[in-house]
């Protein structure tokens, strides 16, 4: 299922232990240029989206999405951005909030009949931030399981704590939280998040059927560039009669109108890194939600470990008492992306990849580091 935040890559990112940069003879590069020099030397596969205020500063691709097709990868290629799906469920249940259709402080209870009593008052904020005490997941993400299977298995399974009483990531709450879309809203769930988020966001190619996705767009997973085990697993695969390829989101088992529903809502949306840089303006710019509804996004955020918040749908950087930052990310064993936004320096960073290995080799060391020097710094830095 989708990993969380915690796991080693985004501490690669972040950590900037290893220098980057290079200066051939005298020549003297912008921090950005040189990080983007050196990955374009490297093997990388991904494409990266740096805005400042209302200007996109940076956008570059790297690599192939689609090895076999020689697509090279952009900032329009279709991508799987795994669990930044969370932050799409919760402007919807906002939106349906703003609507009067519900409340964040209403129980399950109010939406599931036969709840059974430890559930019972489980809320809908307790959902948003992981603090429901449910599993996190349920079976494969492309394995078959209906609405109706996972309602059934959520409600009798086994809670970890008490609701409200400590954080643990569900990736089936979220799940819940879609399928309560659909009871509230009448309509699917991907078709509400399409005419309410969407449509409004100006975000056409972000969805799971609905948006007419030109064919060569997409980025590709390979079995070999998979997380950890990428090697053992091509090779595994080759021993089978199956090749490198193992394709994109859309060749996996779905059902018809998108994934299953272990995977609906808390993972599984396809869209470009334009697609999220035009939801970033979306929700700067009240265009989908309030200035109200907006700010549950990332208050009051639930600490789960040290100084790590989970807001609804993102997870929260403080400073003393302000938010300093919110992002998530997403992966599965073929993709990885992120959605970066520092708010104190006005500042996006949105990034998505399909090679695992190129993230265990370090091809992002440094990235925010130069970030943050060419665009927020004063003075020069030298590489």
């Amino acid at each position: 299922m989708y990993l969380p935040l915690t796991i080693r890559c985004l501490a690669i990112i972040f950590t900037g232990l290893i220098p980057i940069f290079s200066v051939v003879a005298s020549e003297l590069q912008s921090p950005m240029e040189a990080w983007s020099k050196a990955r374009a030397a490297s093997d990388f596969s991904g494409s990266i989206l740096i805005a400042k205020g209302d200007d996109i500063v940076f956008e570059q691709g790297f690599g192939l999405a689609d090895i076999e097709q020689n697509q090279s990868f952009t900032a329009d290629t279709v991508v799987d951005v795994l669990s930044l799906t969370k932050q799409f469920t919760a402007a919807a249940i906002l939106k349906l909030e703003e609507q009067g259709a519900l409340s964040v402080n209403d129980t399950l209870d109010q939406f599931f009949d036969h709840v059974p009593k430890d559930k019972k008052q489980i809320t809908l904020h307790q959902l948003l931030n992981h603090t429901s005490g449910l599993k996190g997941n349920y079976k494969w993400d492309y394995r078959k399981v209906t609405r109706a299977e996972l309602e059934t298995n959520i409600l009798t399974s086994r809670l970890h704590s008490s609701p409200g009483e400590e954080y643990r990531y569900s990736n089936i709450g979220y799940s819940l939280l879609g399928i309560v879309i659909e009871k509230v809203s009448g309509k699917a769930y991907e078709e509400f998040l399409h005419e309410q988020i969407f449509k409004p966001a100006g975000m056409t190619q972000t969805g799971y059927r609905i948006p007419q996705w030109e064919s060569n767009k997409f980025a590709v997973g390979y079995r070999s560039r998979a997380i950890t085990f990428g090697g053992w697993l091509a090779r595994a695969a080759n021993w089978l009669g199956a090749d490198d390829r193992w394709g994109t989101p859309l060749d996996q088992y779905w059902a018809e109108d998108g994934p299953w529903w272990n995977l609906r809502a808390n993972g599984g949306l396809l869209s470009t890194l334009n697609d999220l840089y035009r939801w970033h303006l979306a929700l700067k710019n009240n265009l989908v939600l309030s200035e109200e509804a907006k700010s549950k996004l990332h208050t009051p955020p639930h600490i789960n470990s040290g100084d790590n918040y989970y807001g609804y749908g993102w997870r929260i950087e403080k400073t003393d008492a302000a938010v300093s930052a919110m992002y998530h990310n997403g992966g599965n064993p073929y993709f990885f992306s992120l959605f970066y936004h520092d708010i104190k320096n006005d500042l996006v960073l949105l990034f998505a990849t399909n090679d695992w290995n190129s993230v265990d080799d370090g091809q992002f060391y440094g990235l925010h580091e130069a970030m943050m020097a060419e665009y927020v710094e004063t003075k020069q830095v030298q590489p």
